[in-house]
């Protein structure tokens, strides 16, 4: 009934969501990005992210004067506004990353490690196209998604590698652990998904964290220099 539906109003797209249904256990659902909830996510995120930062600066009773002169440098430089920046950059990065996965609500499955859906030129004999996926098993599956989370790490990572110079000269030690922590998040993600989707979901929070993390020691920075912690 619902297919039938989505037939007269879109009937290319009922065809897309019939082949997924015959081909996977999914039962197609698309929704649009809820761009509020997604700020609000990407927020409470970067909020954990401050409070394991702070905590982790916490733990560290070493060198005192060496952080708080290099605080001391930015706020001479009025550089902390970079800090901010990137802040700002990592967060958008991150909601631009979570608002695509609407479009694949209620697909389960290795289907989901699809970052396209493509459809034949040709059409049957009922002007229906074939709709084109990855291939999910065997090596060729294995490859595919191995490649897939190495575009995961391209898509997600572009504000965490601009941290690592800025945040890693006011804490060094700190943003040697993360970026150990995110590599080895990383790795953990891309052996995961090369097996079947839905394995890699320890390297995900892994590195999504160690990303959150950096970016509370940005945000900390920022804080110290206005003098607002």
């Amino acid at each position: 009934r619902n297919l039938l539906l989505s037939y007269k109003i879109n009937p290319r797209k009922a065809i897309i969501e019939k082949n997924m249904s015959a081909s996977t256990e999914s039962a197609p659902n698309p929704q649009p990005p809820n761009y509020p909830k997604l700020t609000v996510i990407v927020t409470v995120l970067l909020a954990i992210g401050f409070g394991l930062a702070y905590g982790v600066l916490a733990l560290d009773k070493s060198n005192k004067e060496i952080y708080d002169s290099k605080i001391q440098t930015l706020r001479d430089g009025d550089l902390q506004w970079i800090y901010l920046g990137l802040v700002l950059l990592g967060r958008t990065i991150a909601l631009l990353n979570f608002a695509p996965a609407g479009y694949k609500n209620g697909l389960k499955g290795n289907i989901r490690s699809n970052p396209f859906f493509f459809e034949t030129q040709d059409q049957d004999e009922k002007g229906k196209r074939t709709m084109v996926l990855y291939q999910e098993d065997g090596t060729n599956g294995m490859y595919n998604r191995s490649n897939r989370s190495v575009q995961h790490l391209v898509e997600n990572s572009g504000a965490f590698f601009a941290m690592i110079g800025p945040v890693g000269f006011v804490f060094p030690k700190q943003t040697c652990a993360l970026v150990g922590f995110f590599c080895a998040g990383r790795v953990m993600h891309q052996r995961g998904y090369s097996q079947r989707y839905g394995k890699h979901a320890m390297g995900f929070v892994l590195s999504t964290f160690s990303i959150a993390t950096m970016e509370g020691l940005a945000l900390i920075a920022f804080f110290k220099a206005q003098e607002l912690l």
